[in-house]
């Protein structure tokens, strides 16, 4: 494969420069074309130029956006070097892998999740329908000293779009294959001199991509959402009070299952690229619901050198799913889940807001987390139907986080600056299992000594520093070196204790502009030392779940960005991503980790006259293979190659979208598990899978 992706890296980097010496004698006037969209991102919690921060980020501006058509997290994330989102057998249990770093059922994601400036308190939180979005901003690489606990490999800062004075909106209509149906829009203004407000909705239904061997539709979709937001702009003072509700009902458990019972004793030759199958076996049709809710208020108070900021935030989800445990065509036993949480979160900040050599700011953090975990396994006496309970295992859960943090940023000189942050994380979990649902009595579990307890208690500490020098060559391009180390808390899994991990960090980076703003170029290396990787996986057993920690993972990797204006209609944008991630002791690869990622991507857009606009975009995503399971019985994933294509007319206030996503049709391996002998009956390898291709046409309006 290196024989593939060095010619490939090595043309895209030499391809500016290759274009700056060919052009280098154009004229004034052909020069004169409209540059790069300079992109202001708050990735350091204050304003500044994404070309001037001594970070790896990449940023999608609102025209990102729209062009991309994100909708969704795996949507940006596709277009992120060193990341892949992965979907498992149901929306709230997916995981996100960057640079080498990924998730684990019940712990808290890799990466820190931020929508305007409140951080969700779990993983379940993120895969939602996104609405109106205005920026977002992938930082990778440990965010802990500024996010704290669990941003060990990086952070994604999320900005909505903010209330407009005058009266503004859309509306925006979509229809794909799957029968996949959806209405969208969102309506703003001012009610005051002072008060402005957005409002938007979304519903969705779809039957899905997915079938089962029958025809049935696995992958179903009903979305209804609703989320305000709300500021007041006073002189020195400022409000921004935000709303949402979303309610899910889709489909779940759509796993197949592969190497039955006697193919079992050769499962490690199973092919998981194979989808030449008729399609997963049921007796009984998934279903998840979910139900998300979330408050949030932001404060701010300037004064003659400093803004105070308060934020408070409440985020409450309940999900409840039911669905098969046989994952055949047999009615035998069916898994019927309940995985709750209500997170409250309060941070208080000072930051300077000069311009002077010294800049700062400081703060405290706490959140509370409250969780409940129940697996109930019911018997399914006919096909289709809910049988009773012969097992029942509950598991409430209390995590609690209080952290402090501060940063300051010298200009030693005019083209040195200095960064130096910090954060102490304190985090404290507990978890109880109770006997039935009803929570009446107690099921002692051994500590990590071994002693039964009614209630297992842990607590993890760290601070987390980050010391960053940059130095700009000249007003065009900078080189930066950073140290960071990285912190995620242990956690409690079915009543396991994972221990909690930690990583140092070492990268070293730069960031260009050339050709009059025509040609970005962005590029980093990095070597991460990983301690205590944490790792979880299906267990025959009770409670069906096992964690599990590696000792020591070793991981190098470098990643480069280019944006090209080719010309003034047509720009080029390529990302690539190499990660090599191996366990010490035994060299194997790290588990959820692609050896590379690529991302090529064209957006031609051209005046047609009489107010008519083409927008069209093209992109390309190659990742390499890797393995998911254990480093014992490792479940290899072949590479794969994506395809996006869209087609856009606008007119006016209306835009005509024709689009096509993973229109090769591939599909890939997102999750997989060995079972043996699960309840007795099922042995086997359970696999989930990317949808297929998707085929459809939108319609929209903004006044």
């Amino acid at each position: 494969m290196k024989t593939i992706y060095y010619p490939i890296l090595f043309s895209i980097s030499m391809m500016p420069i290759g274009m700056l010496w060919a052009n280098a004698e154009e004229t004034e006037e052909n020069i004169d074309i409209q540059g790069i969209e300079v992109i202001q991102v708050t990735a350091r919690k204050r304003t500044e130029s994404l070309q001037e921060i001594p970070d790896a980020v990449t940023a999608f501006s609102e025209s990102d956006i729209e062009s991309a058509r994100i909708e969704q997290v795996n949507d940006f994330i596709n277009l992120t070097p060193n990341v892949i989102f992965r979907k498992t057998f149901r929306a709230g249990a997916s995981f996100i892998t960057m640079r080498g770093i990924t998730g684990t059922q019940q712990g808290l994601p890799p990466v820190t999740y931020v929508v305007d400036g409140v951080q969700v308190g779990s993983a379940d939180f993120i895969n939602q329908d996104m609405g109106e979005i205005e920026r977002i901003e992938v930082l990778r690489g440990p965010q802990g000293a500024l996010y704290g606990a669990g941003a060990m490999a990086g952070a994604i800062n999320v900005i909505t779009k903010a209330p407009t004075e005058e009266l503004s909106g859309k509306i925006k209509a979509q229809y794909a294959e799957g029968n996949d149906k959806s209405v969208s829009g969102y309506i703003s203004g001012g009610v005051s001199e002072n008060i402005f407000g957005l409002v938007s909705v979304g519903a969705r239904k779809s039957d899905g991509l997915i079938d089962s061997s029958t025809g049935e539709d696995l992958d179903f979709n009903d979305t209804k959402r609703i989320k305000t937001r709300w500021q007041y702009l006073g002189d020195e003072f400022s409000a921004d009070l935000r709303l949402g509700y979303a309610s899910y009902e889709q489909g779940a458990v759509m796993q197949d299952l592969l190497a039955k019972g006697e193919e079992f004793v050769d499962a490690q030759k199973t092919d998981l690229d194979d989808f030449s199958g008729s399609g997963p076996e049921r007796s009984f049709i998934g279903k998840e619901n979910q139900i998300f809710k979330d408050a949030s208020i932001k404060l701010d108070y300037d004064f003659d050198n400093m803004t105070f900021t308060w934020i408070s935030s409440y985020q409450d989800a309940e999900q409840d799913l039911i669905g098969d445990l046989d994952w055949s065509s047999a009615n035998i036993f069916l898994q019927d889940l309940v995985d709750n949480f209500d997170v409250t979160s309060h941070e208080v900040k000072l930051t300077s807001n000069n311009d002077s050599d010294l800049r700062w700011l400081a703060g405290a953090y706490y959140q509370k987390r409250n969780g409940l975990n129940q697996l109930r396994i019911r018997l399914e006496p006919t096909v289709g139907v809910i049988g009773d309970s012969i097992f029942d295992q509950v598991d409430v859960k209390e995590d609690t986080i209080k952290a402090v943090f501060a940063q300051l940023n010298y200009d030693i000189t005019d083209k040195l600056e200095l960064t130096l942050a910090g954060r102490y994380d304190q985090v404290d979990y507990q978890s109880t299992r109770f006997k039935t649902p009803e929570q009446q009595e107690i099921v002692p579990l051994p500590d990590a000594n071994g002693q039964l307890q009614d209630t297992l208690t842990e607590s993890d500490s760290s601070f987390q520093p980050k010391v960053s020098l940059s130095y700009d060559i000249n007003s065009d391009s900078m080189i930066y070196a950073t140290y960071a180390k990285g912190f995620r808390p242990g956690f409690y899994n079915s009543g396991n204790l994972t221990k909690a991990e930690t990583t140092q960090n070492f990268e070293v980076g730069g960031k260009s502009t050339w050709w009059n703003n025509r040609v970005q170029i962005n590029g980093a290396i990095f070597y991460i030392d990983y301690s205590e990787q944490q790792l979880s996986f299906i267990i025959a057993t009770p409670p069906f779940r096992q964690t599990s920690n590696i000792d020591q993972t070793e991981i190098r990797g470098l990643e480069l960005e280019t944006v090209v204006m080719l010309s003034e209609d047509l720009r080029f944008n390529a990302a690539w991503g190499y990660t090599d991630s191996k366990v010490k002791d035994t060299g194997q690869r790290a588990p959820a980790t692609p050896k590379y990622t690529l991302n090529l991507g064209l957006n031609y857009q051209k005046e047609l006259g009489r107010d008519w606009l083409l927008n069209t975009r093209l992109d390309y995503r190659a990742q390499g293979d890797f393995f998911l399971g254990t480093t014992q019985q490792p479940l290899e994933v072949g590479a794969k190659q994506f395809v996006n294509l869209s087609a856009a007319l606008e007119w006016q206030d209306w835009r005509f979208t024709l689009y096509g996503e993973n229109i090769t049709d591939e599909y890939s391996t997102t999750n997989a598990s060995y079972v043996n002998g699960l309840l007795g009956t099922v042995t086997g390898i359970i696999r989930a899978y990317t949808p297929g291709r998707q085929i459809g046409a939108s319609v929209e309006y903004k006044f």
